[in-house]
């Protein structure tokens, strides 16, 4: 892992003549950090990149070091940008940090040193980005407003609020290259342990921001208009997947595909107690009117972390994806035209420390883009490859009842209206006794055929069925 960089270097080259355009290097830094005085982190050489069999083609995944959670995703001034839950010094989780990589396309991006960095009395958790163009924070000026990031602080031992989490502000004066924390922080602070993930967003004249009570299973809403102080509008939940704890939500509107009507989805990730398993997210469909949101269903909640496929209550709830590794879900800011784009950390946390990646341990999912489609037991959250991904880069299956295709040793099968995934047995599986697993789900209607387009990776499968209406993202170190 600690090994010197091809210096500008515009793209990385593996074996075999492959060019690698998921990753680009802002500058050549010097060393992966020892410490948290060492700000800077190193690529990997290509000899390096030659032993990563691994390496995603299409996804971002760092050269080196720890990731989860998808953290402040935001269009800004034509770049996207991606910060995401980071451990500067080591491929293993700890010492919460925000990394940092941008993109012109949601396809070919840029690692930049970590934007937000731990100290000896907290930790950067999760959270979201926004522009503040009106300067409300009074953090930048009205000809130079401020990019605002909201995040979690996790109180460290030594932290007179040690034990406990809070939100706090930090600001970026220059489109995101540099952060400074602001000096009241924090600026929302509950008492409590589990109080964190804050999205953001405008709504009107407003900012709103829901964050979790993750033990509690509830989505906090609260209401500002400078993002400093903040006044509490209401509460959503417990409700459906409840046996894990709550963690990313995102609230946003959608437009209905064919009809002249919009919704509101609130994503909720779940962990333990996803459908297939371990880690994943979970939605609802309804109003919200600035401070509360009203969901338009809400059956009998599920609270055994267990079960999975096997509990008809749970299979009831409208899942975001039915695969065993798309988690903290959450959407970019300010996208243009109107788009609703989203990003998931593609791992899940019953194996994510002994995934066999080297180098960057963790993947995020292909960016999808999303609207509803009205069926006829309610609303139903398409999700499809962003536009800009290769039409050529999705393989197209159409299946009849009975018919199995194999992917690269993974099987794909459709049977009485049921699509399934099966990866046991297919490359590096033995790392983790939960890794080996068959995922499935009831495909909308059970038409007598099934059309699939399926995005394979280097260590990854992503299944868009039925028209973007059921997915199932799965690892597959091939």
């Amino acid at each position: 892992m600690r090994s010197t960089s091809a210096a500008g270097a515009s793209s990385q080259t593996l074996a075999a003549g492959f060019v690698h355009p998921v990753l680009r290097w802002a500058s050549a830094p010097t060393g992966l950090p020892r410490s948290v005085d060492e700000r800077a982190t190193q690529p990997t050489t290509m000899r390096t990149m030659a032993r990563q069999h691994s390496r995603p083609r299409w996804h971002y995944s760092p050269l080196q070091t720890w990731m989860n959670d998808p953290n402040g995703l935001i269009h800004y001034a034509g770049t996207w940008h991606l910060f995401y839950q980071s451990n500067p010094s080591d491929d293993r989780w700890g010492n919460m940090s925000w990394g940092h990589a941008t993109s012109p396309d949601l396809l070919t991006w840029t690692e930049h040193h970590v934007a937000l960095w731990h100290t000896d009395s907290e930790e950067i958790f999760s959270g979201s980005c926004v522009f503040d163009a009106t300067n409300s924070s009074a953090l930048g000026t009205a000809d130079w407003p401020p990019l605002v990031a909201i995040y979690t602080a996790n109180y460290r031992p030594g932290s007179e609020r040690h034990g406990t989490q809070a939100q706090c502000l930090a600001y970026s004066l220059d489109g995101g290259s540099h952060w400074t924390n602001y000096s009241g922080n924090p600026v929302l602070d509950r008492g409590s342990a589990n109080f964190r993930d804050p999205k953001v967003f405008r709504h009107g004249d407003a900012w709103v921001m829901v964050a979790v009570e993750a033990e509690d299973q509830q989505v906090m809403i609260y209401r500002s208009t400078n993002l400093v102080d903040w006044t509490y509008c209401s509460t959503f939940g417990p409700a459906h997947a409840a046996a894990g704890v709550w963690e990313c939500p995102d609230l946003f509107e959608l437009p209905v595909a064919g009809h002249d009507e919009t919704r509101w989805v609130l994503l909720v990730n779940v962990n333990p107690g996803g459908v297939a398993g371990g880690s994943g997210c979970q939605y609802f469909v309804g109003d919200f009117d600035g401070h509360t949101f009203t969901p338009d269903r809400v059956i009998a909640t599920s609270t055994d972390r267990d079960l999975g496929l096997d509990d008809p209550l749970l299979r009831s709830y409208d899942w975001f994806d039915y695969g065993r590794d798309c988690y903290a879900v959450v959407s970019f800011a300010d996208a243009p035209a109107g788009r609703r784009i989203v990003l998931g950390w593609m791992n899940n946390w019953d194996y994510a420390a002994d995934v066999p990646l080297t180098g960057g341990r963790s993947i995020m999912t292909i960016p999808r883009e999303l609207d509803l489609v009205l069926l006829d037991d309610g609303y139903r959250v398409r999700q499809r490859p962003v536009r800009e991904l290769p039409v050529d880069a999705l393989q197209h299956h159409a299946l009849a009842a009975g018919d199995r295709v194999v992917i690269n040793g993974v099987a794909l099968e459709y049977h009485n209206g049921v699509l399934s995934l099966d990866r046991r047995g297919v490359g590096m599986n033995d790392f983790h006794e939960a890794f080996g697993s068959r995922q499935w789900a009831e495909v909308p209607g059970e038409p007598e055929t099934v059309h699939v387009n399926v995005l394979v990776d280097t260590c990854s499968i992503e299944v868009f069925a039925a028209g973007g209406l059921v997915t199932i993202s799965d690892l597959v170190f091939f």
